[in-house]
């Protein structure tokens, strides 16, 4: 059996409980699991099942009948709304540690989700998770993510409202605000996104959203760093934004 070497005095610990111990700290990352004991912790992971996505793939989204609740637990992913002809619409990205699917939010069958890094997602049955969390402290996570996912659809309304230079600097500093990461030149976005995921974000088609970036950074406002966007001149692009 494969162990794990550890300062002298303490236990040598088996591979299968290191990764146990890795899945109860990632749990624990989450609002629902903060305050719950080790003990409780285990016996989550125990009837948790976890699974690694490859960079953009699909995530699937279990419907409401399989009664799971289901996780992000690393990487990160892209919720879209597609139309009928095959268009995106980015609604909001969803980090490590936030819950997805029925029941905190309502999915449809046209709407997707796609890892934009190798990520981890987790599932569990609700009503084992009910018997070890209890019923009220379940209720009050959904009820908790349901308002969050409410506040993104109400601020992604506003951030698609006016033009599509408006658009795209509200886009990128709410980006810069949430991914963000100092730079001796400005604050990167620490994520990678691509021109189509950011033409999704604001609603514009590639080419203008690309047209519209290269503006942006002949006028020093952004730059781009191995493929990463950072924001050099956040005052002049939060006045943009306000156009």
């Amino acid at each position: 059996m494969l162990t794990a070497t550890l300062p002298v005095g303490s236990r040598r610990v088996a591979a299968p409980e290191i990764a146990q111990l890795v899945e109860c700290a990632s749990l624990r990352t989450m609002e629902l699991f903060r305050d719950v004991s080790f003990t409780d912790l285990a016996r989550v992971v125990d009837i948790t099942r976890f699974q690694t996505v490859d960079k953009r793939s699909r995530i699937a989204v279990l419907s409401d009948s399989d009664g799971y609740l289901c996780f992000l637990m690393d990487g990160l992913a892209k919720v879209s709304r597609l139309d009928g002809n095959g268009g995106e619409t980015i609604l909001y990205l969803m980090k490590p540690g936030e819950a997805y699917g029925v029941p905190v939010s309502d999915y449809r069958e046209d709407v997707s989700i796609v890892a934009l890094q190798s990520s981890v997602v987790a599932r569990v049955r609700m009503r084992e998770l009910e018997q070890i969390v209890g019923g009220a402290r379940l209720q009050a996570e959904i009820s908790r993510v349901r308002s969050l996912r409410m506040r993104q659809m109400e601020d992604r309304l506003d951030e698609m409202s006016g033009r599509v230079p408006a658009r795209t600097a509200r886009i990128l500093m709410r980006l810069c605000r949430e991914f963000p990461k100092t730079l001796a030149c400005g604050t990167k976005v620490n994520v990678l996104l691509t021109q189509q995921d950011v033409a999704s974000m604001i609603g514009a088609t590639r080419e203008v959203t690309s047209s519209t970036l290269n503006v942006f950074r002949r006028r020093g406002w952004v730059g781009i760093h191995e493929r990463y966007m950072c924001i050099h001149n956040p005052a002049e692009l939060s006045e943009a934004s306000a156009v």
